[in-house]
C-alpha cells in the first residue's frame, strides 16, 4: 500500500476520532506542519484530547470533593457520576493514544522509502486500530450500563421524594 492509501485510511479514522472528542473547552493550538495537513489535524486532535483529559481530571476531583451527605441514594449518584467521568477519561486517553500512534506512524512512513517497511507499518497500524475499535466498543457498553444504573438511581431518589 502506498502513502496515499495509508493517508486515506488514517484520514477516515481521524475524522471519526476528532468528531468524537470535540469539546467546548479552550483548545491548545499546536502549529500544523505546513507540508502535511493530516499531521496538523492529528496534532490538533491530540492537543484537544490533552485539554479534555485535564478537564475531566478536574471534574472528577470536584465530584470527589463535594459531600454527598448521608443519603444513600445521593451517595450512589455521586459514585455513578465519578464512574462516568472515569470512563470518559479512559475513552479520551484511548483516543489520544491512537492518534499519537497514527501521527507517529505517518511520520515514519514519510521518512521511510522502502515499500516493505511501509507495508509493515500499515499492518501494525491496522492491528492497533482493531484493538482500538474493540476497546472503544467495550467502553461504550460500560457507559450504557452505567447510564442505565444512573437513571434507575435517579428514579428511585425522585420516587422516594414524591411519596
Amino acid at each position: 500500500m502506498n502513502r496515499r492509501g495509508l493517508r486515506v485510511l488514517v484520514g477516515s479514522v481521524l475524522a471519526i476520532s476528532i468528531a468524537a472528542c470535540a469539546d467546548t473547552g479552550q483548545r491548545q493550538r499546536e502549529p500544523a506542519p505546513p507540508d502535511d495537513p493530516v499531521l496538523g489535524l492529528l496534532s490538533n486532535g491530540i492537543a484537544q484530547l490533552n485539554v479534555n483529559i485535564n478537564m475531566v481530571s478536574k471534574r472528577m476531583n470536584d465530584v470527589q470533593q463535594s459531600p454527598a451527605g448521608t443519603d444513600p441514594a445521593l451517595q450512589e449518584l455521586q459514585a455513578l457520576d465519578l464512574s462516568g467521568w472515569r470512563l470518559q477519561q479512559q475513552q479520551w486517553v484511548l483516543q489520544r493514544n491512537h492518534l499519537v500512534l497514527t501521527r507517529d506512524t505517518l511520520q515514519q512512513v514519510q521518512l521511510s522509502r522502502e515499500e516493505k517497511t511501509q507495508v509493515q507499518m500499515l499492518a501494525q497500524w491496522q492491528q492497533n486500530r482493531r484493538q482500538y475499535v474493540k476497546a472503544m466498543e467495550d467502553l461504550r457498553q460500560q457507559r450504557q450500563q452505567l447510564e442505565s444504573k444512573h437513571l434507575e438511581a435517579e428514579a428511585r431518589l425522585i420516587e422516594r421524594r414524591l411519596q
